[in-house]
């Protein structure tokens, strides 16, 4: 991708991650998007996002170049999806506003642009899939788990009451029940997991995409909790086949995934689940089962808070070798 000078400098300059106190509002924190924008006919924009520059809390699939159609009577949009704002310690953010500007050759400068905006909406159309380790390693630890299991699917379905959720579950076998709104059903389903030998880790997560890539949803994420290495998949599920699954996915939407690894009982391989945490998702690795329960409880936040933002702009003529170049300024407050 072609980086900018201005870009890169205002990036290095700049508080991506800085507190706010309006006197009439609460703290809220700053985050930053650079994109590049053309739209060589007038009516088929696209934009590209600078990953390099924009704030490392922006999660979203930045390797996707995201294309616009036309408005009537002569406005485009682009619509970018399942955007979520986490930062390192795993807090999700709730967007209160956000600024639009855009770099002016003639001022050599960013200008605050107030007829192109980037609005954004709280996705509530949710699939989400838990894929949860039911190997023997786990010990008594297990019932912990599946009682954390429950409480994330409280959290996510009282943020998001409409959320489908579907669980994968695996150890030298592996089951699995498909999206359902019904509580109860899930709730009955997890308490009647038994723990196996084994961890047939890579089939389970394969088959959590299969789930999740079959539905129409506006936004879809998968969540997979292990505490061990993958010992009993067939020889072609391998974490590449899997990245390649996930990030070359010809939907539209493509699944947000998040992996813990749970290094308590040792034995997991990060490397693997950092790669695996694709589309914007992140891999947590806590150390005691207490801290794996603080990890599933944010990750039921992040799950919940996820967005669409639209980019509104008139059919001026602006071809791909001399894009726009546009700054967003998100104003958010922690979940």
């Amino acid at each position: 991708m072609t980086r900018h000078p201005i870009f890169l400098l205002l990036a290095l300059t700049a508080l991506t991650l800085s507190c706010q106190k309006d006197d009439e509002g609460p703290r809220l924190n700053e985050f930053e998007m650079y994109i590049d924008f053309w739209n060589p006919n007038g009516d088929n924009p696209e934009i590209r996002f600078d990953d390099q520059a924009s704030s490392p809390e922006v999660r979203i699939d930045f390797s996707k170049t995201f294309g616009g159609f036309a408005v009537p009577p002569n406005l485009t949009n682009v619509v970018i999806d399942n955007v979520r704002l986490i930062n390192n310690d795993n807090i999700n953010y709730e967007i209160e506003e956000i600024t639009a500007y855009e770099f002016r050759d003639d001022i050599n400068d960013w200008k605050e642009d107030v007829e192109f905006i980037m609005s954004y909406e709280l996705i509530e159309d949710l699939d989400v899939v838990l894929v949860l380790d039911a190997s023997a390693s786990l010990g008594d630890d297990f019932e912990t788990v599946k009682a954390f299991a429950n409480d994330f699917i409280d959290s996510v379905l009282i943020a998001s009451p409409s959320t489908e959720i579907g669980l994968v579950n695996f150890s030298d076998l592996i089951d699995y029940l498909p999206l359902t709104n019904n509580r109860d059903t899930l709730r009955s389903y997890i308490e009647g997991m038994e723990q196996g030998p084994f961890t047939t880790l890579y089939e389970a997560i394969n088959m959590g995409i299969d789930l999740l890539q079959d539905s129409d949803a506006e936004g879809k994420a998968v969540v997979t909790f292990t505490d061990g290495t993958d010992n009993n998949s067939d020889p072609q599920f391998t974490p590449g086949f899997l990245y390649d699954k996930l990030t070359q996915d010809t939907n539209n939407i493509k699944v947000n995934s998040f992996t813990i690894g749970f290094e308590g009982n040792g034995g997991v391989d990060r490397p693997v689940l950092e790669t695996l945490a694709a589309n914007g998702g992140i891999a947590v690795f806590p150390n005691t089962i207490d801290e794996v329960g603080q990890v599933f409880g944010s990750f039921s936040n992040s799950i919940a808070n996820v967005y669409n933002l639209t980019y509104l702009r008139n059919r001026q003529i602006i071809p791909e070798d001399d894009p726009a170049r546009l700054r967003f300024v998100i104003r958010a407050s922690p979940k």
